[in-house]
């Protein structure tokens, strides 16, 4: 892993950007102390939404009969 000061760090975040996407991990220093570590993300910090469509039906049935969440709650608050 490389260390690399926080000026280098500002002044070339970009390059620095581009090598954390491409798989590597960089400690970020202050005074040659570790302060920070830039490293992609995990394959575990993606978030899988839930289908709120699906869960709407269930709930609501026949009744519900919009086509996305924003007009079923429009309906609910009277406003359609």
């Amino acid at each position: 892993m490389e260390k690399i000061s926080i000026m280098e760090a500002q002044h070339n975040l970009a390059k620095w950007v581009r090598e954390v996407e491409s798989g590597r991990e960089l400690e970020i220093t202050r005074r040659k102390k570790v302060v920070a570590r830039l490293a992609p993300p995990k394959a575990a910090d993606t978030v899988d939404f839930p289908d709120f469509k699906k869960r709407a039906r269930e709930t609501w049935g026949k009744m519900w009969r919009g086509t996305g969440s924003d007009e079923l709650l429009d309906e609910s608050r009277g406003e359609r």
